[in-house]
């Protein structure tokens, strides 16, 4: 029998319209369902209601769903336009439905509370189909992996006849990576043991869980909408019933399995934390290593970091490098090639910088190092690499121009070195007479000496042409970049940024990330807003991975515009 709440809202048309919320039953068992319904008599319109207050104890499994019911009663027409939801109470114990308000055409209702009661059916290990969040440990430190498993158990003898794709939740308080993902539901071959009862197991899927600073790392519960196979009640049992129509006397009964939310307990670090530690929690090792171990005065050289190990890699920076004063670095390219055959985050991170040696002479690349901590052992630990000596021939261009040349100049003139001739011929003399001997001679001196003049007035206006145009153009290119059609909107937004810095700040590269972003823009900006650039960087970075980043897809580029075009007002 239904369990009614009737409101009257007032007249229509001379006919009485009236309002009904009714929920089908209001004792049930953890798991099952209640069908939420309201019912508008002698109205145009379906009902307005806001399920907000619904949230706090129900979830949602589908609606609403609209009927409408017409019927003719001593020659009037009535009809009646009903709204029903499936709902799931989350939690057990005696609560009600709260009051919901809504509207019907222009007329606003509020109805009263609706008392359940939920039934506890036991512990998880006496129900025949369950979930278990499972963790592999329950206190970590930050940065350290925990590995998150949500299993599916099920007696033998019980029968799933459906199972619904569920989402993984929303891990605030992490970095998520995932490990495994089914692609059908497989249960083991091998049975599992609890409590002395043998389970079949399937594996729903696995994250590995880093926890990152935050006020509250809780595991929050999922939920699975499955049918289960149940046998029809029969009035009398026939001895000379053949078992193989028992599939025509069963039906399926929907059930919601949930998990228990957990509580991840956070660790402190062991005090004193070393200088040289930026957030590494793991076991690493780390080596590098250069292209060649000689050139040439202004030619690039490749120096590579690569970091090694199982941990966090991706969450945490290299210490600052100090490169020798003659050495100019650009910011670091960086990849990381994963193992995908380890429940552990496990691969290798490398980071390039291209080198540009600006003195001749022996150059020493010191040893980089960094501390990490190790979970397994509770310890510090730190490793570094070797230095590397390399030997720096001077440049063939030296004597022409100055040393000290910017990237830009030294990117234009290796484009245009190439028509300049190192060769010297002596012009052919058809007589020895004295007077053309002395006016070449003089042609020559003043030649030689106005030639680096007009050269660098022509070098200097070419380098300033361009590069105000590419500084003037900074903005519009950026949005431009922005409204281009792309797939992945992270990868359009970010690249619309870094374009833009590297034209407005005349940069000679394009290997910028949000670290050298952050340097970039010191002292330039107000802090407030290199945060903000640094905020946006960071989600267009983890984009493909953190689900609080594809929540922002539709509206990563709109944030991007905003913040460039407050960077290029501030930098203007």
């Amino acid at each position: 029998m239904k369990v009614l709440l009737t409101i009257l809202i007032g007249l229509s048309i001379g006919i009485a319209q009236s309002i009904q919320i009714s929920i089908d039953r209001n004792k049930l068992l953890e798991g099952d369902m209640l069908t939420l319904s309201i019912e508008v008599t002698g109205g145009e319109e379906f009902a307005q209601v806001d399920l907000g207050p619904l949230e706090k104890d129900f979830e949602i499994i589908s609606g609403p769903s609209q009927q409408t019911n017409i019927q003719w009663i001593n020659g009037r027409m009535a009809s009646t336009k009903t709204l029903t939801w499936t709902l799931s109470p989350i939690r057990s114990g005696k609560f009600s439905i709260p009051p919901l308000s809504g509207t019907v055409g222009n007329r606003s209702f509020k109805g009263k509370s609706i008392p359940i009661e939920v039934m506890k059916t036991g512990d998880l290990q006496q129900n025949t189909v369950f979930i278990v969040a499972e963790l592999d440990k329950e206190k970590v430190c930050i940065g350290e992996q925990v590995t998150l498993t949500y299993k599916l158990y099920k007696e033998p003898n019980v029968n799933i006849a459906g199972i619904d794709q569920f989402k993984m939740p929303d891990f605030k308080g992490f970095w998520a990576e995932e490990i495994y993902t089914p692609q059908q539901l497989k249960f083991q071959a091998q049975e599992e043991v609890l409590n002395g009862v043998k389970y079949q197991v399937a594996n729903l899927g696995q994250r590995a869980l880093f926890p990152i600073s935050s006020d509250e790392h809780k595991i929050p519960p999922i939920s699975l909408k499955v049918q289960l196979e149940v046998k029809k009640k029969k009035r009398r049992r026939d001895p000379f019933f053949d078992p193989f129509f028992d599939s025509f006397f069963s039906e399926t009964k929907t059930k919601i399995l949930r998990s228990k939310e957990k509580t991840l307990f956070i660790e402190s670090f062991p005090e004193p934390r070393p200088f040289d530690f930026t957030g590494a929690v793991g076991d690493f090792q780390m080596n590098a290593e250069v292209d060649r171990l000689d050139g040439k005065v202004n030619e690039g050289l490749s120096f590579t970091i690569s970091l090694k190990g199982t941990g966090n890699i991706g969450l945490f920076s290299l210490p600052d490098i100090k490169f020798p004063d003659g050495v100019e670095a650009f910011p670091p390219s960086d990849s990381f090639d994963k193992d995908g055959f380890r429940n552990k985050l496990t691969g290798i991170q490398k980071w390039e910088y291209i080198l540009i040696p600006r003195q001749a002479g022996v150059i020493v690349i010191p040893r980089v190092q960094m501390s990490f901590y190790d979970p397994s052992i509770k310890s510090w630990k730190r490793i570094s690499t070797d230095p590397i000596q390399l030997s720096i021939a001077p440049s063939e261009i030296d004597n022409v121009y100055n040393g000290s040349l910017t990237k830009r100049e030294v990117e234009l003139l290796g484009q245009d070195i190439r028509f300049i001739r190192t060769d010297t011929k002596i012009l052919p003399s058809k007589n020895s007479n004295k007077t053309t001997l002395i006016i070449l001679i003089y042609i020559s001196s003043v030649i030689m000496f106005i030639s680096p003049l007009l050269l660098s007035k022509f070098m200097g206006y070419r380098i300033a042409t361009e590069s105000n145009r590419q500084v003037r153009g900074a903005l519009r290119k950026s949005i431009k970049t922005l409204r281009s059609i792309n797939h992945d909107p992270f990868e359009t937004a970010s690249r619309a940024f870094y374009e833009y810095l590297k034209d407005k700040c005349s940069l000679k590269t394009n290997n910028l990330d949000p670290a050298s972003v952050e340097m970039i823009l010191n002292n330039r900006l107000e802090q407030k807003i290199i945060d903000r650039v640094k905020e946006i960087l960071t989600v267009c970075d983890a984009g493909k991975y953190s689900p609080d980043a594809i929540k922002r897809e539709g509206t990563i580029k709109k944030e991007m515009l905003e913040i460039i075009k407050q960077v290029d007002k501030d930098l203007s």
